[in-house]
């Protein structure tokens, strides 16, 4: 008899006990998992989190992150005394995705026993044409003049047969022609790119319209870029004395690959208020070509003539016969 009191006081112990609240503070999160369902491409869709203090601490939520920039966490308040809620809206945005897509919010507060609490969101994003890559762009890597790069981007349609047709390139840095039937397949087809070898050195960038025979996807804009560079390379490559009163300024002329062997013979420049000497610093690394001199008058015919803005070509001469001259563009303006 008295063990079966002592156990009815236990059990009622123990009650009294589960219904007061934690000693600390507690957070809670509602849902841990949404589903924003079928989207289409670049759609936006938001949601809320609803978090509350289960204990009897002041909750302190210290950050939100999400794991793509796709998905962003607002959160309006960040210090809950014990029994106060909030909410956090989560807002997805599809953009070029393809497919079932999960992603993770992660919220970050004092709670001791759960720090970290994650909630997972997830989507299944539908387009009629998937795009490889899904960024529409092709950078080409760093290459010497004279050679040929090329990249593809292919087209899939989910739901028909697909047709596409390319003209040029806006600014024709880049041959393009399109691929229908790819593989065989009739709803494939891709969008071949060529960086031709007599394309010049320098950082290029050009864009190319695909047309397709999609309702949802008449045209899609392809980004190109790529950077070219000769084996003798100048710096600065453009010298803008602005409105200085003197002129000095050294172009570095340099290998862009070490063990290359090189001579500058010779440099001249246009505008003839500014003398250039070449000073071999250190051969095969380093010349440097300087230019000293003073800009002519407001009232000089050419300053007049270009209401004071002068422009002039610095050449500089090498051994090499792949790169006979260098080019350096000189500019300067004359107050008037």
């Amino acid at each position: 008899m008295r063990d079966t009191i002592a156990r009815f006081f236990a059990a009622g112990a123990l009650l009294a006990l589960a219904a007061l609240p934690a000693a600390g503070q507690v957070i809670s999160v509602e849902p841990r998992f949404y589903d924003f369902g079928t989207m289409k491409q670049q759609e936006s869709r938001t949601t809320f989190l609803e978090v509350a203090n289960r204990g009897a601490g002041l909750l302190i939520i210290a950050n939100v992150e999400a794991d793509c920039g796709c998905t962003v966490p607002t959160l309006t308040t960040s210090r809950l005394a014990p029994g106060e809620t909030t909410r956090i809206e989560v807002r997805f945005d599809s953009k070029k995705f393809h497919g079932k897509q999960h992603k993770t919010v992660k919220i970050h507060s004092n709670d001791p026993q759960n720090p970290v609490v994650d909630v997972m969101v997830s989507a299944d994003v539908l387009t009629p044409l998937v795009i490889d890559p899904p960024t529409q762009r092709i950078g080409f890597t760093r290459a010497l003049v004279g050679s040929e790069q090329s990249g593809r981007v292919a087209f899939t349609a989910t739901e028909q047969d697909l047709q596409i047709t390319v003209d040029e390139s806006r600014k024709g840095l880049f041959d393009v022609r399109a691929i229908n039937g790819l593989d065989g397949d009739p709803r494939r087809a891709a969008l071949e790119v060529v960086l031709p070898p007599g394309a010049p050195a320098g950082r290029h960038r050009d864009n190319v319209r695909v047309k397709t025979n999609l309702a949802d996807f008449a045209t899609v804009d392809i980004e190109l870029s790529a950077w070219r560079y000769d084996v003798l390379a100048a710096m600065p490559e453009e010298v803008n004395f602005r409105f200085k009163p003197s002129f000095k300024q050294d172009v570095r002329v340099a290998p862009t690959e070490k063990g290359t062997a090189f001579k500058i013979t010779g440099a001249e420049i246009d505008l003839p208020e500014i003398t250039v000497v070449v000073d071999e610093t250190i051969p095969n690394v380093e010349t440097l070509v300087r230019l000293t001199g003073t800009p002519i008058g407001g009232d000089d015919p050419r300053a007049v003539a270009n209401r004071g803005r002068i422009e002039g070509t610095l050449t500089i001469r090498t051994n090499l016969p792949d790169l006979p001259t260098l080019t350096v563009p000189v500019k300067y303006m004359v107050r008037q």
